[in-house]
């Protein structure tokens, strides 16, 4: 029997979330606090076993992962946790949307608005970037590949990635509706450096495994 807990953690701060810049395929660096978020949550994860460390392919994702991993208490006893890029689990691509500022986007595209409010309808051949069932689905099958490769049926692994598609998964693994997930009365969106611990049994490979969230989008380690 398969029992592993996944702990999901979005990137730290970067410059571009500080100026409300649209930032999913493209990169820009960790803040000072992004890089001081990063190892606070380490701090806060220390005594956790990871068995592996994943991370997306984007800078910010990868070097939050190391920071976390620096900080661990296995790393430190001289312990290599192995550590794995996995481009399903990148942020959503924005198109030419990238590195834009939000509030230009709602004055000169419509179908921004539609991008914030109305998920279902939004099309994403207007900025040529991902759309959000695109995005659900290449996340579903990054998880499936992180619970199928587990070095052992048991145990931790850490997964940092981005605060769209973090938003847009756990929404979903939390049975809720997709379509309504950028609604912040229906689902908030996930901090910087955040916690997310969701839990994956399969009875046998014969059987379907089942995903269950413990708690979402924690950040009192940060206080």
């Amino acid at each position: 029997m398969k029992n592993i807990n996944l702990y999901l953690v979005r990137h730290g701060q970067t410059e571009w979330n500080i100026k409300d810049q649209m930032q999913g395929s493209q990169n820009s660096p960790l803040t000072n606090d992004g890089v001081l978020g990063a190892k606070v949550t380490g701090k806060h994860l220390k005594n956790i076993p990871f068995m592996q460390a994943y991370s997306s392919t984007l800078q910010r994702a990868i070097e939050t992962r190391n920071y976390i991993v620096d900080e661990n208490d296995l790393t430190h006893s001289g312990v290599t946790i192995p550590k794995y890029e996995l481009e399903g689990l990148s942020e959503m691509d924005f198109g030419i949307w990238e590195g834009q500022n939000t509030a230009k986007l709602k004055a000169e595209f419509p179908e921004f608005i539609t991008f914030l409010t109305d998920p279902a309808h939004f099309d994403a051949s207007v900025n040529k970037g991902e759309d959000y069932a695109t995005v659900l689905k290449r996340l579903e099958k990054a998880l499936k590949t992180i619970v199928d490769n587990a070095a052992n049926d048991r145990g931790d692994i850490l997964v940092v990635s981005h605060g769209t598609v973090l938003r847009l998964l756990l929404c979903v693994l939390t049975g809720g509706d997709w379509h309504k997930h950028r609604d912040e009365s229906y689902f908030p969106r996930m901090l910087n450096t955040s916690i997310s611990v969701v839990n994956y049994q399969q009875e046998n490979k014969h059987s379907e495994g089942k995903f269950a969230v413990k708690y979402f989008n924690n950040v009192e380690h940060l206080k």
